[in-house]
């Protein structure tokens, strides 16, 4: 009987944590973590002779 509780437990606990971090990845993921800058007409890049070869900037 206890192994049947012990398992039980296990298994929401993982499921739990499963769905937090689904949840975590689909937050970052829809707030945008490493896309576009949100400062562009504040922030000055300098493009060195490799990089603005194809035209972009930053």
């Amino acid at each position: 009987m206890r192994t049947t509780i012990e398992m039980i437990l296990f298994r929401l606990i993982f499921v739990l944590l499963s769905g937090l971090a689904i949840a975590g990845t689909t937050y970052v993921a829809y707030m945008g973590h490493g896309g576009e800058s949100r400062d562009l007409d504040r922030s000055i890049r300098a493009v060195s002779a490799g990089r603005g070869l194809n035209g972009s900037i930053k």
